[in-house]
C-alpha cells in the first residue's frame, strides 16, 4: 500500500485496503461453508443462506446501518455488524462484482420511538 502526503487520498487507500481485507475474509468464510453445503448435499443453498445459518442468524431481521436509521432505530453501542453479500454491481469498465454489506439485527439497534 502506498502513502501519500494528500491526506485524503491516503485515506482512500485505506479505506480501500480495509475493504479488501473484508472481502477477502468473507470470501474464506463463503468458500468453506460452499464446500461443506457441497458435501452434505445442500447445493441448493445461495452463499447468503448459508452465512446466515453460520451466524445462527435464519429467522433474524438483517438491516444495514442506514435502513435501520431510516426506520428510526440506531445501533446500540458496541455493536459489531454481520458480514454479508450485497448484490451484485456492474463498475464503469464492466466489471461485475458483489460488494461487502455490513448488516445488523433487531437484536443490536434501539428505536428512538416506541413502535
Amino acid at each position: 500500500m502506498t502513502t501519500t502526503t494528500n491526506k485524503v487520498n491516503t485515506f482512500t487507500t485505506n479505506q480501500s485496503s480495509k475493504m479488501q481485507d473484508y472481502r477477502a475474509h468473507l470470501r474464506t468464510i463463503t468458500n468453506g461453508l460452499v464446500e461443506m453445503a457441497k458435501a452434505a448435499g445442500r447445493s441448493k443453498f445461495t452463499c447468503n443462506q448459508l452465512l446466515r445459518e453460520c451466524y445462527n442468524l435464519v429467522d433474524a431481521e438483517l438491516k444495514t446501518y442506514e435502513q435501520w436509521k431510516e426506520e428510526g432505530a440506531y445501533v446500540r453501542r458496541g455493536q459489531h455488524a454481520y458480514l454479508f453479500w450485497g448484490t451484485p454491481v456492474t463498475n464503469e469498465r464492466g466489471f461485475k462484482y458483489c460488494p461487502v454489506e455490513f448488516r445488523f439485527c433487531r437484536e443490536q439497534v434501539r428505536f428512538t420511538t416506541q413502535q
